[in-house]
């Protein structure tokens, strides 16, 4: 049997490919509890037991070292009698986290994030084991290191040095021979989704010389589409990645693949009547930029087909001098108190002034939002509707209603804070086309919509993205937001960091061919 060390592990992607490929990881590390739930439990499931034949260490790698690993490894059942040393490990995966790796600027090696793939450099450094194998974002290729420090010498690499230099003369006085990193694309090995990650092999003087793989998808024909990954979750069509997604790929211990026995991780997000029609108005492949100008030379009757939309836009457009009003119509009832100052509570009661506007013909709707208005402003229902007479009467005199119909109506005079009213700031929104691949996923789910509803992705369907089998479960939040997002990592979040299973599996398959001649040489 082969054996592979998987850190910075994540959610599983790369395990998922590793496993694949035929190696049995005997120790995977990661520092985030949410992580370690999915990737527990996918083992689990695939009979890779805690204590028995693997072990997963919940560590932040500044405080792993080979002691630690070797000790775990050797405490194993399996290895009971035959104990594991320096060296004796075939291979070392690993993707230290990205967000310190953006191609734009210089990178200080003072920043944490930055500093991690130094860490694993000194993992191998402790290990020596016959391979190792990195991979990192596209930006890692161009990025470079201020006054990085050695692994091996006491010195540093003075000045700016590209990460990429750095990581070949580190390995290659660690004992290496490092094949030149390349720029890898996902949808050559049957993904689909374009996803470019830099991938660096290194392998021992005393073993024999990988490669990379080849592509196995490499024409535009053979890559797989949006409409063939999605095909089955909602809908009875099949495709033969479908097939295989639900059939499974990944071996359990007994040589078995794990069926789905439903669809996993399919909850769907709750969007407002706005949400879906700022949705609705993409096409197949469009992102906000190219609706945006389709929009301006063009003309809409946004009201009458957009009501929700139109109002909440007309209302976002004002917001500024609509808070000013509010705020002045508070002091002239003499019922302005100090929260009702504060941003927040000023935004909040212009949009609901928003969505009373779509319903102001409705007796029964329009008593409704008064009584919200009332509970707000902590006052009778008597005062609120003469609060709201007043707003009405002042509110939106920076472009009115009839104004903001005849821009759209017309396709004149479109500027840019009415654009940034109607799509939000959001400009990396793209609707998927179903007869392309899918764009990089990343943690932000918001940032695609679903080809043929209003919405945007599932968990589950970004995962096929990824080339996850459906049998593949993520635990935890599915979502988070605010500060909280430097400190959990949701299921989004899992399947957006993940490294491809099928690209995985690929390179992971390069690295078992070489140890195969490596040992009949």
């Amino acid at each position: 049997m082969t054996y592979a060390i998987d850190l910075f592990c994540g959610a599983g992607g790369f395990s998922e490919g590793i496993i694949q490929a035929g190696f049995e990881i005997v120790f995977s590390s990661d520092k985030s509890p949410e992580v370690m739930k999915t990737y527990t439990n996918r083992h689990k499931k695939l009979g890779l037991i805690e204590g028995v034949n693997t072990h997963f260490e919940l560590a932040d790698i500044r405080e792993l070292t080979g002691d630690i690993i070797f000790k775990s490894i050797n405490n194993l059942k399996k290895f009971k009698d035959n104990k594991v040393r320096r060296g004796d490990i075939d291979v070392t995966f690993g993707g230290p986290p990205c967000q310190g790796f953006s191609k734009a600027g210089k990178r200080d090696a003072n920043d944490p994030r930055n500093m991690l793939f130094h860490e694993y450099l000194r993992i191998i450094q402790d290990i020596c084991p016959k391979y190792v194998v990195m991979e990192n974002v596209e930006g890692f290729m161009s990025m470079e290191m201020l006054d990085f420090p050695s692994v091996i010498e006491n010195k540093k690499y003075s000045g700016q040095n590209l990460v990429k230099d750095i990581l070949q003369k580190e390995l290659k006085v660690l004992g290496y021979n490092v094949l030149m990193p390349r720029l890898l694309d996902a949808s050559d090995y049957g993904v689909p989704q374009n996803r470019k990650r830099a991938v660096f092999i290194a392998w021992r003087k005393d073993m024999s010389e990988p490669s990379y793989p080849k592509p196995t998808t490499p024409n535009k024909d053979e890559k797989i589409t949006v409409r063939e990954a999605l095909a089955g979750i909602k809908n009875n069509r099949k495709s033969e990645y479908s097939i295989q997604s639900k059939n499974g790929r990944t071996n359990n211990v007994l040589g078995e693949t794990i069926p789905a026995k439903k669809i996993l991780n399919q909850k769907l997000s709750s969007h407002s009547k706005s949400v879906h029609q700022r949705f609705s108005m993409y096409k197949y492949g469009e992102s906000t930029k190219m609706v945006i100008e389709r929009i301006k030379n063009s003309n809409i009757e946004i009201k009458e087909l957009y009501p929700e939309l139109f109002y909440e836009t007309l209302f976002q457009v004002n917001k500024e001098r609509n808070e000013k009003i509010i705020k002045e119509i508070l002091d002239d009832m003499d019922i302005n108190k100090e929260k009702f100052q504060k941003a927040r509570w000023l935004g909040d009661t212009n949009k609901l002034f928003g969505e009373m506007a779509v319903n102001n013909t409705d007796p029964n709707v329009h008593n409704k939002y008064i009584e919200k208005l009332a509970n707000r402003l902590n006052c009778t229902l008597e005062e609120a509707e003469y609060f709201n007479a007043k707003c009405d009467e002042r509110l939106n005199y920076y472009i009115s209603s009839e104004d903001l119909e005849q821009r759209f109506r017309t396709g004149k005079n479109l500027t840019d804070d009415i654009m940034e009213a109607l799509f939000t700031r959001k400009n990396s929104r793209k609707r998927l086309d179903p007869e392309d691949r899918a764009p990089t996923m990343v943690t932000l789910p918001d940032d695609f919509i679903h080809p043929y509803e209003d919405r945007i992705l599932s968990v589950r369907e970004m995962a096929r993205f990824q080339s996850f089998d459906d049998s593949f479960e993520f635990l935890g939040k599915r979502t988070t937001g605010g500060k909280k997002r430097k400190m959990e990592v949701p299921q989004y979040s899992q399947v957006g960091n993940a490294v491809p299973p099928l690209m995985a599996k690929a390179i992971a398959q390069c690295i078992k061919s070489a140890l195969e001649k490596s040992e009949h040489r």
